[in-house]
């Protein structure tokens, strides 16, 4: 299958479970209509909740960019692309560590230690502390993969910054907004899942579009070890 095929029907399942959780939304929050089947759609498809659909989807979506990753730091090997290899490598353990977080939600154990810590929430803009050693940690990883990925041919390098930043935004640039509407409104006010909603889209989407972006690049790759592999046959 090819990468846009791949792509396609990773974004088929996030229509669905958009449409799913929106189902829900309006159920609870706008038709307050209390019955089974809402609460049912509500704890299996909510996008904020956990041990749920979307939070497994998220996961697992995570952990095939991981696999990719992996697979792309042992296939560069046979190319002779030796220079900067190790950041491929690097790259799978950190979406192996954003699966795990995922699932297990280690950003918010972090957050019970760091919000004691702070002087000020900034009227709630840091309600979520975990934002804080997060935003910290992002910074770091910019510094030290940005030339790296500025090395990368063309389309694979906008791919990369494109689906960065969506997720950065998504996952981390969100969570400030959030903080404010929840501290004024609640987290069941429409405000704050109609931002949490637009947060999993965007945090989705953009870890696809990076998939995508792998699978293209893994394709060219192996191309290249086969003619390079078809050279050594006939040599």
């Amino acid at each position: 299958m090819s990468a846009t095929g791949v792509a396609k029907r990773l974004l088929l399942v996030v229509g669905l479970l958009f449409c799913l959780h929106s189902t829900g939304v309006v159920l609870e929050s706008i038709l307050e209509y209390e019955s089974r089947v809402t609460r049912i759609i509500v704890r299996y498809f909510d996008l904020n909740g956990e041990e749920n659909v979307p939070a497994f989807f998220s996961s697992v979506i995570l952990l095939a960019a991981a696999c990719l990753l992996l697979l792309i730091y042992r296939t560069s090997k046979y190319t002779g692309r030796h220079k900067g290899n190790g950041y491929w490598l690097a790259l799978a353990v950190i979406f192996v560590f954003m699966a795990v977080d995922e699932s297990v939600q280690i950003h918010e154990h972090i957050a019970e230690f760091v919000r004691p810590q702070l002087t000020s929430d900034l009227n709630g803009l840091l309600h979520w502390a975990w934002v804080v050693p997060y935003t910290l940690v992002v910074a770091g990883v910019v510094a030290v993969f940005f030339r790296w990925v500025l090395l990368l041919p063309a389309t694979t390098r906008n791919l990369f910054f494109l689906s960065g930043g969506m997720f950065v935004l998504g996952a981390l640039g969100f969570e400030f907004i959030e903080g404010y509407l929840f501290k004024h409104y609640g987290l069941d006010h429409i405000y704050n899942r109609i931002m949490y909603t637009l947060e999993e889209l965007l945090e989705m989407t953009a870890v696809i579009l990076f998939i995508y972006a792998l699978l293209q690049y893994l394709a060219k790759l192996k191309l290249s070890v086969s003619l390079i592999e078809g050279k050594d046959a006939s040599g």
